[in-house]
C-alpha cells in the first residue's frame, strides 16, 4: 500500500513536468538583452538617447521610470527620445521584452533647457544693439522681432546682443521671440524700436522705495517698489497712492535731458488701477510755475488692466534741460506704474496696443477748432454735453443738404490706396440725428473727392461710429477729413474723432477661412474647428466661390427656419461683459440670399442664447458684412460663434469669418 502511493506521486510528477514542458515550447524568454551604455548621459527632456548591448531587436516597450519612450532600431542599438515628462534627475531605463522579460539601466534627465529672457532693453532704435539676459539662450538661436528676425551679434547663452532688424514698425509695441531647438518664449513687456530719453525707464535699478534716476518730487511716502507677479512682467514697478488733493501733491520727476526746441516728443508709460477711479496726468516742464512748464497733458483714468498710454507732445519752451512730470496726486486709488519713456517722433498707443497712429490732432476738440476748418453753416463748442475731455461740438441742422454745416481737419498726408478707419463718438438730442464723413478737397466732386461715407442714424445715447475707406488719390498737398452735419433737423454732439490708418482686429477664431473644413456635428475629427449642427453645409474649392484661401462653404437653404441650416466655431473663451464684433465675407449666387450670426450655446434661448445678430441680406459681389455684441453670459466652458444660414431659397457662400475683441475705449 505504501509502494502505491509513492509510484502514484510519480506519475503525477511525470505528467505535470511534461505538461510544463510543452508550454514553454511557445514561450521562450529568448535571447538574453543586454545594455552595454545609454549616450548621452545626463540627457535632456526631449533628446535622443542612445542605448547599445545585444539583441535590442526583441525589444518592445522602453520606459524612463513610469514614462513610456518613443524608439527605433537603428542597425544593433536603440535611437530613444526621452519622454518630455521624463522625471528630472536619475531615472531607471527599463527595456521590455515579451513574456515580461525585462532589463534596466540608469540614466540622468535634466530639465529640458527652454529660453528664459529676464531681462532686455526695452526701447533700442532700429539698426542698434538690443541686450537680452536670461537662460538656455545658445540652443540653435533664431530671435524674430515683430516677427522679423534679428541678427546675433553675440550670444554666451545667458547674455545675447541682437541688431535690431530695419522694416519693423517704430510707432507701437512689438513683441521680441527667441527661438532655440528646446522651445520659445516671448519678452514679458512690450519692446520698442525707439530711443528712450529717459533714464531707468523700466525701474529695474534700484533698492527698496527708492528709483534711480527718478526724483520724489511730493508725497513720496506714496511711491514705493513692488515686485514679482504683480509687477509689469513680473520685474519691478512702482506703487502709488496719491494724496486725492491736486495732482501734483504727489509727484515723480525724471533726470533732466536735452530735447529739441518746437520738435514733437511722445511720453510713454504703461499703467494698472487696483480699482476703478484712479487719475493721473503727465507733464513736461520745470516745474517752476512760470512759462516752464510748457505742456500738461489731460487727467486719465486709469484701467484696472496693464495698458499703454502715450501723449504726444511739442517742444515750447527753449531750455537748457527738460524733465517728464508724473503728477499723481488726484486721487488715492492705488495703481502701478512702469515702463515709463520719452521718446523722439509720435507714438500713440491710446491705451490699445498695437492701434495704429493718430493722425489728427484735436480730434476732442479740447484745443476749440484749432486744426478744424469751418466750411459752412455755425458749428458750435459746447460744454454741456461732452464725451470725454471738457468740450465737444453741438451741431443743429437745418434740415438741407449734409455740406450746409461742414467742417474739414487740416491737411493729413495719406497714403494712396491704403486703407483707414475713421471713428467718432456723437449723440442726438432727440430722435432723427443724421450725419456723415467724407474724405476729400471739397471741389465738387471732380476726383479729389474720393470717399463719402454712408449716413448714419445717431441714437440719443452716446456712441461710436466707424467708417474705413481706401484713399483713392495721390494728393501731395494732403487730404482733408470732412464731416457733413448739415441733413435732418435734430440738433447732435460729437467729440472725440479719429483717424488711423486701418488695421486688421486680431482673430480669436483659429481658422475661420474653413481651410480645414468642417466635421459632423458631435464628431470632432482633430483638424477642423467647424463643426456642422443642422442640414449639409458644403466645402468649395471653386475658385469663383472662394474669397481668399483655397475653401469656403457653399450653402443652399431650403427657405425654412435660420437654424435648419447651422455651422458653430469650436468653444473659445469670451470674457463676460466684454465687448466684441464678427465680421465675414459673403457672395450669393442671385440676389436674396439672407443669413445671421448668433453667439450662444445654442440650447434653446434658456440664458445662455444671449446674442442674436439681425438678419442680412447677401449681395451677388463678395462683401463684408458685420455685427458687434456684449457677452451676456458668464460661460466657464467658454462660447460658439454660431453661423444661421436657413432661411431664404438662395445659394451663398461664406468665407474669412472673423471674431475679434473691441478694446474698451478709454477718454485719452
Amino acid at each position: 500500500m505504501k509502494n502505491r502511493y509513492i509510484i502514484s506521486f510519480t506519475l503525477i510528477l511525470f505528467i505535470g513536468a511534461l505538461a510544463i514542458t510543452g508550454c514553454n515550447k511557445d514561450d521562450e524568454i529568448g535571447p538574453t538583452v543586454t545594455i552595454a551604455s545609454l549616450s548621452p548621459d545626463p540627457v535632456f527632456q526631449g533628446d535622443p538617447v542612445t542605448i547599445s548591448g545585444d539583441n535590442l531587436n526583441t525589444v518592445q516597450h522602453v520606459f524612463f521610470n513610469q514614462q513610456e519612450a518613443d524608439f527605433t532600431l537603428n542597425g544593433s542599438s536603440l535611437e530613444v527620445t526621452t519622454p518630455l515628462n521624463a522625471d528630472v534627475g536619475p531615472n531607471v531605463v527599463t527595456l521590455a521584452m515579451k513574456n515580461n522579460y525585462r532589463v534596466t539601466g540608469s540614466i540622468t534627465v535634466e530639465l529640458i533647457p527652454t529660453p528664459v529672457i529676464q531681462s532686455f532693453d526695452a526701447w533700442v532704435p532700429i539698426g542698434e544693439e538690443l541686450l537680452i539676459t536670461g537662460t538656455s539662450l545658445d540652443n540653435n538661436t533664431v530671435v524674430t522681432i515683430d516677427g522679423t528676425e534679428a541678427s546675433i551679434k553675440s550670444n554666451t547663452g545667458t547674455e545675447m546682443v541682437v541688431t535690431v532688424p530695419a522694416g519693423i514698425p517704430d510707432d507701437r509695441p512689438l513683441e521680441v521671440e527667441i527661438t532655440t531647438s528646446y522651445g520659445s518664449t516671448t519678452t514679458p513687456t512690450p519692446f520698442f524700436a525707439r530711443e528712450n530719453l529717459l533714464y531707468n525707464g523700466q525701474l529695474e535699478l534700484g533698492s527698496g522705495d527708492e528709483f534711480d534716476g527718478w526724483e520724489k518730487l511730493n508725497g513720496g511716502d506714496g511711491m514705493t517698489e513692488v515686485t514679482g507677479e504683480d509687477a509689469f512682467g513680473g520685474g519691478r514697478s512702482m506703487r502709488v497712492v496719491g494724496a486725492a488733493s491736486n495732482p501734483w501733491n504727489t509727484q515723480l520727476a525724471s533726470t533732466p535731458v536735452q530735447l529739441d526746441y518746437q520738435a514733437e516728443y511722445t511720453i510713454i508709460f504703461y499703467a494698472k488701477a487696483e480699482a476703478e477711479g484712479a487719475v493721473m496726468r503727465v507733464s513736461q516742464s520745470q516745474y517752476d510755475g512760470n512759462g516752464a512748464d510748457y505742456f500738461y497733458g489731460p487727467d486719465t483714468e486709469l484701467a484696472t488692466e496693464w495698458k499703454g498710454y502715450s501723449f504726444t507732445l511739442t517742444v515750447g519752451k527753449d531750455l537748457p534741460e527738460h524733465r517728464t512730470v508724473f503728477d499723481m496726486g488726484a486721487t488715492n486709488v492705488p495703481f502701478l506704474i512702469d515702463h515709463m519713456a520719452l521718446v523722439p517722433g509720435r507714438v500713440d498707443l491710446s491705451g490699445v496696443t498695437g492701434e495704429a497712429p493718430e493722425q489728427l490732432t484735436n480730434g476732442g476738440f479740447e484745443d476749440g477748432l484749432a486744426s478744424w476748418e469751418l466750411l459752412n453753416g455755425t458749428i458750435e463748442l459746447t460744454t454741456e454735453d461732452v464725451h470725454c475731455g471738457a468740450q465737444a461740438i453741438k451741431i443743429t441742422p437745418g434740415g438741407g443738404n449734409p455740406w450746409d454745416q461742414q467742417m474739414a481737419a487740416d491737411a493729413i498726408p495719406l497714403i494712396f490706396e491704403n486703407q483707414y478707419e475713421i471713428r467718432l463718438w456723437a449723440k442726438g438730442a432727440g430722435p432723427g440725428a443724421v450725419m456723415r464723413v467724407s474724405c476729400s478737397r471739397y471741389n465738387g466732386g471732380n476726383g479729389d473727392d474720393y470717399f463719402y461715407g454712408d449716413d448714419i442714424n445717431i441714437t440719443e445715447e452716446w456712441a461710436e461710429y466707424k467708417w474705413v475707406f481706401t484713399v483713392g488719390k495721390d494728393i501731395p498737398d494732403g487730404h482733408h477729413l470732412v464731416l457733413d452735419m448739415g441733413a435732418g433737423s435734430q440738433a447732435f454732439y460729437v467729440d472725440d474723432v479719429s483717424l488711423r490708418e486701418y488695421r486688421e482686429p486680431e482673430n480669436i477664431l483659429p481658422d475661420g477661412g474653413f481651410e480645414n473644413g468642417i466635421y459632423p456635428s458631435g464628431s470632432p475629427d482633430g483638424v477642423a474647428s467647424w463643426q456642422l449642427l443642422n442640414g449639409s453645409i458644403e466645402i468649395t474649392t471653386n475658385a469663383n466661390e472662394v474669397f481668399s484661401g483655397n475653401q469656403a462653404i457653399k450653402i443652399t437653404p431650403g427657405g425654412g427656419n435660420p437654424w435648419d441650416q447651422q455651422l458653430a466655431a469650436d468653444v473659445v473663451p469670451l470674457v463676460y461683459e466684454g465687448r466684441y464684433g464678427i465680421k465675414l465675407m459673403a457672395k450669393a449666387e442671385t440676389a436674396g440670399a439672407v443669413m445671421r450670426v448668433s453667439c450662444s450655446r445654442y440650447n434653446g434661448g434658456n440664458g445662455d442664447d444671449y446674442f442674436y445678430g439681425d438678419d442680412i441680406t447677401i449681395t451677388e459681389e463678395w462683401a463684408e458684412y458685420s455685427w458687434e455684441f456684449t457677452v451676456g453670459k458668464d460661460i466657464p466652458d467658454g462660447h460658439h460663434l454660431v453661423l444661421d444660414m436657413g432661411a431664404g431659397s438662395e445659394v451663398f457662400f461664406v468665407d474669412d469669418v472673423v471674431l475679434y475683441e473691441i478694446p474698451e475705449f478709454m477718454c485719452p
